[in-house]
């Protein structure tokens, strides 16, 4: 099964399909705001909670493997954004960890340790409440729900467009890749960079020829610009609204009363022997 029928099938499988598209995002974001704009920890925690019981609830935790991939490169570049911050603080503070790693000087401290921990929680809390949304929302019914919000048609059909050949550009680049492997292209430094050169010129000249086949083909069945949708999303209500400003308020207000609660530098002071 390709890659976009694993991600249709998740999606139209999934338990909250027959929600209001705009009320989950609008729940999504309204999480994500509120976890970037409090100070304490316990809010981001919170809304990742929240991510993870959603998709929970939406998907059983089933991922195709080219979304899981995805998540943890993502996550391997908040864990490495996150270890800088951390080593990155204001020498002019007691230092927690001071050295060097070959040109890089470090200057660990505590205001500096919990920032690294508070914008990777952050970080892994917001892939993982929109990772609940786009799991559990084909895309006609996020393009008709952005009409809805009467966005331009061009924007619209554009991303219907460009998710519906990305994925056929991507098993083409992944079909070459393998042929150049089998004819061990990746042997050495220089032929893998050639290879993975070629593979990207010949992906590049196949969306092209692609491209003139869609429109052609497109033009033959009378397109006109949009996609018809035939079964329409549910509509956003009120309670969508109540629901998640009323949330979003409340766990700001409980952000700042639990602003102090965690503190991730006394946490691993006594694994790592820091005074404090």
């Amino acid at each position: 099964m390709s890659e976009q029928l694993e991600m249709d099938e998740l999606a139209y499988s999934s338990r909250m399909v027959d929600w209001a598209p705009l009320g989950k995002l609008l729940l999504v974001l309204s999480l994500m705001i509120v976890g970037l704009i409090t100070n304490s920890l316990v809010v981001p925690i919170i809304t990742f909670c929240i991510g993870l019981l959603l998709m929970a609830y939406s998907t059983n935790m089933r991922i195709p493997l080219i979304l899981a991939v995805a998540i943890g490169e993502a996550i391997l570049i908040m864990i490495i954004g996150s270890g800088m911050i951390s080593i990155m603080g204001d020498v002019n503070s007691p230092a927690l960890w001071t050295g060097n790693i070959l040109w890089i000087d470090i200057h660990m401290t505590e205001l500096s340790f919990n920032n690294a921990w508070q914008i990777f929680v952050r970080a892994v809390a917001g892939v993982t409440l929109m990772l609940s949304f786009a799991s559990s929302t084909p895309i006609p019914h996020l393009a008709q729900a952005f009409r809805s919000l009467h966005c331009p048609n061009e924007i619209t059909e554009l991303v219907v467009l460009i998710y519906r050949y990305a994925f056929l550009l991507l098993e083409r680049f992944l079909v070459m890749l393998d042929a150049a492997q089998c004819r061990l292209g990746y042997n050495g430094a220089m032929t893998a960079m050639k290879s993975y050169a070629g593979a990207m010129t010949g992906t590049f000249i196949f969306s092209m020829e692609l491209a003139e086949k869609s429109e052609a083909a497109l033009a033959c069945r009378n397109y006109k610009g949009y996609f018809p949708l035939f079964h329409p999303p549910k509509k956003m209500t009120i309670m969508w609204v109540i629901v998640s400003i009323g949330l979003a308020v409340g766990l700001y207000f409980f952000g700042m009363y639990s602003a102090d609660w965690i503190n991730m530098a006394k946490v691993f002071a006594p694994l790592f022997g820091w005074q404090i």
